[in-house]
C-alpha cells in the first residue's frame, strides 16, 4: 500500500477521532448570527452626526455629487396644498431662497447655503437645520433645490446640477448573535450607534417579544458609541439640529435591529462555543491623572463554530471610545470607526463569516492613536492572537436577569438654576455656555410642568451562557466598573460591557465626581440630566451586583 496513502489515512482518522471526541465532550448550542445595514437611504437626504457638541453649527453627512436633471424640475414654490398655511404665513427660515416638499416634510434652502426641514405635523414649530456648507461634502453654492425620485437635487449658482448623498464609509450595521439551548434563548445585538434612549430600546424589546417570544431580559442591545453615526438619542441641551431625525430612527434603525434579531434567531444551527481572553493596548485613561489611572485592557473573544460546516462567528469586546478624527472630511463622514476596521479585517480570515463588536466600559478610555484605521488594525491583530491560542470550551445552561439601581435625583433650586442661566447667557455664541442655558431652560420646564425625574436609574443585565457570564451596564460606564465586576467572580469567565440598553449619561466613580472632571460633572449638563450621581454610585452598583449574584 502506498505510504503516502497510509499516512493520509492515519491523519484523517486521527482528525475524525478528535472531532468525534470533541463532539462528545463539548456542549452543543444552537447559534445564529445576522448583519443588517444601518446606512441611511437617499430619502434621508442629510443627517447630523452624533458624539461631539462641536462645531457649533453641527456636522452633517450630506455629499453633493454632480448629476443630471432637467432644469425644468427646479420650479420654485411647488410645495403642495399641505404647506399652504406655511406659505401664507411666510413662515420660513431667514433668507430662504428655495422651497420644496417631500412626503411629511418641507425643505428650505437659505442664501447662506443652509438647508432646513419642517415636519408636516409641526407647521408652527421650529425649522431644523439638516445641512450646511462645510467645504467638504457640501462645497457648492446653490440657488435652488428640488426632490425627484425620492432624491434631493440642488442647482448651483453657476447652473450645474448636483445630487445629495451621504459621506460614508458604508460600514454602519446592526449585528445580532442568537444562542439557545432547549427552551432558553438569548440575543446580543451590537449597533454602530453613538447611543440611544431607554424608551426606544424598550420598545424594540417589547416588539421582539411580541414577534418571537423572546424574553426582554434575554435581549441585550449595545452601542459601539462611534462618534460618526447619525444622532439617535435626545441630547436636549445640544442645538436642535443635533437631535435625532425621526425618519432615520424609525425608518432605518428600528427595523434594522428587529430584522437582525429575527434573522439571527432564524439562522440558528448546532454550534460549539469557546472563550478566549488576551490584552490590547489600543486605549488609555483620558481623564484621571497619575500612573495608577485605571484601564481594563482585557480583550474578550467568544467564538461560535458550527458543528456542520465549521463556519465561525466572533464576538469581541473591549472598552475604548471610537473617536478621532473630528476634522477634515473624516469629521463629516459616517463611519463605524475602529470597530468597523477590526470587523472587516477579521472577516477576511478564512472561516470567519461575521464579527460582532460589543463596547466595554470605555467611558473614560480614548484610543492612543488618532488614526482609527491603526487602532482597528492593532485590535484585529490582538483578536487573531487570541484565536491562535487554546480557548476554553463553554458548556452549561442559559439564564438571564435584569436589575436596576434607582438613584434619587437632587435637583437644583430655582434660584440656582436662574443664577446659572444668567451667568452663561453671554450672547457670545459659546457652545458650552449655550448648552448651559438650554440645560437651565430644560430644568425650568420640567419643574414648572411637574415632570422633574425623581430617580436616575442604572440598569444591569446579566446573560449566563454556560460558564461564561456577560454583564451589561447602562450609560457611559467608566473602566473601573469592568475591573470591579470581574473581581466579584475571581477565576470565572466574566465579561463586562457598558453602553447597554440605555445611554443617558456617564456612569462615573467618586474619583471622577470629586475631581470635577468631564465624566463626573460637565457631561451631565450635556446629557440634560437633572443632577450628577452621588459620590457612592460606584460602591452602590458593585454592592448590588454582588448581592444579586446572578
Amino acid at each position: 500500500m502506498n505510504k503516502l496513502f497510509i499516512l493520509t489515512l492515519f491523519i484523517s482518522s486521527s482528525l475524525l477521532q478528535g472531532l468525534i471526541g470533541r463532539a462528545q465532550t463539548q456542549a452543543v448550542y444552537q447559534a445564529g448570527s445576522a448583519t443588517v445595514s444601518l446606512e441611511p437611504g437617499p430619502a434621508d437626504f442629510s443627517l447630523a452626526l452624533a458624539g461631539y457638541g462641536f462645531p457649533r453649527g453641527g456636522r452633517f453627512s450630506i455629499d453633493w455629487k454632480a448629476a443630471s436633471l432637467p432644469l425644468s424640475k427646479f420650479k420654485s414654490g411647488k410645495t403642495g396644498k399641505r404647506w399652504k398655511a406655511v406659505a401664507l404665513a411666510n413662515h420660513f427660515p431667514t433668507g430662504t431662497i428655495s422651497v420644496t416638499a417631500y412626503k411629511n416634510r418641507l425643505l428650505a434652502l437659505t442664501a447662506n447655503d443652509e438647508l432646513y426641514r419642517l415636519d408636516a405635523g409641526n407647521l408652527k414649530g421650529e425649522w431644523i437645520r439638516f445641512a450646511a456648507f462645510n467645504g467638504s461634502g457640501y462645497d457648492v453654492h446653490l440657488q435652488s433645490i428640488t426632490i425627484h425620485s425620492a432624491t434631493l437635487y440642488g442647482l448651483s449658482k453657476d447652473g450645474k446640477v448636483y445630487r445629495a448623498g451621504h459621506q460614508s464609509s458604508a460600514d454602519l450595521s446592526a449585528r445580532a448573535l442568537a444562542i439557545s439551548q432547549g427552551k432558553s434563548a438569548i440575543v446580543m445585538v451590537g449597533t454602530d450607534l453613538c447611543g440611544f434612549n431607554h424608551d426606544f430600546i424598550n420598545s424594540i424589546k417589547q416588539e421582539a417579544y411580541r414577534r418571537h417570544g423572546l424574553n426582554p431580559e434575554a435581549l441585550l442591545i449595545n452601542a459601539s458609541h462611534t462618534h460618526f453615526a447619525p444622532a439617535t438619542q435626545d441630547w436636549t441641551t445640544w442645538g436642535s439640529h443635533q437631535l435625532p431625525d425621526t425618519n432615520y430612527l424609525n425608518g432605518v434603525v428600528r427595523p434594522a435591529i428587529l430584522k437582525a434579531i429575527a434573522l439571527a434567531l432564524k439562522n440558528r444551527k448546532p454550534a460549539w462555543l469557546s472563550f478566549g481572553r488576551g490584552k490590547t493596548d489600543i486605549g488609555h485613561n483620558r481623564t484621571l491623572p497619575g500612573s495608577d489611572a485605571p484601564y481594563d485592557n482585557d480583550l474578550d473573544v467568544l467564538q461560535v463554530e458550527r458543528t456542520g460546516d465549521h463556519s465561525k462567528s466572533l464576538v469581541f469586546l473591549t472598552g475604548c471610545h471610537p473617536v478621532f478624527k473630528n476634522e477634515g472630511a473624516e469629521g463629516f463622514t459616517l463611519s463605524a470607526n475602529y470597530p468597523g476596521i477590526t470587523r472587516a479585517l477579521l472577516q477576511q480570515e478564512a472561516g470567519i463569516g461575521d464579527a460582532l463588536f460589543l463596547q466595554g466600559c470605555g467611558g473614560d478610555i480614548n484610543p492612543v492613536s488618532t488614526d482609527h484605521v491603526k487602532t482597528g488594525t492593532d485590535l484585529a491583530a490582538n483578536v487573531r492572537s487570541i484565536l491562535r491560542q487554546p480557548m476554553q470550551q463553554i458548556s452549561g445552561g442559559i439564564n438571564f436577569h435584569v436589575d436596576s439601581v434607582q438613584f434619587p435625583v437632587k435637583p437644583w433650586s430655582r434660584e440656582q438654576i436662574a443664577a446659572f442661566r444668567k451667568e452663561n447667557d453671554n450672547g457670545r455664541g459659546d457652545v458650552t455656555a449655550e448648552k448651559n442655558v438650554r440645560w437651565s431652560d430644560l430644568m425650568t420646564r420640567l419643574d414648572q410642568q411637574g415632570r422633574m425625574p425623581r430617580t436616575m436609574p442604572v440598569y444591569m443585565q446579566t446573560l449566563n451562557i454556560g460558564n461564561w457570564k456577560l454583564v451589561g451596564i447602562s450609560r457611559e460606564t467608566v473602566t473601573s466598573y469592568s475591573l470591579a465586576v470581574k473581581q466579584l467572580w475571581p477565576g470565572k469567565l466574566v465579561s463586562v460591557a457598558g453602553y447597554c440598553n440605555d445611554v443617558s449619561s456617564y456612569l462615573p466613580t467618586s474619583r471622577h465626581i470629586s475631581a470635577g472632571v468631564y465624566e463626573g460633572n460637565d457631561s451631565f449638563f450635556w446629557y440634560g440630566q437633572p443632577s450628577v450621581f452621588p459620590l457612592n454610585v460606584f460602591e452602590t452598583i458593585i454592592k448590588q451586583i454582588k448581592a444579586n449574584n446572578h
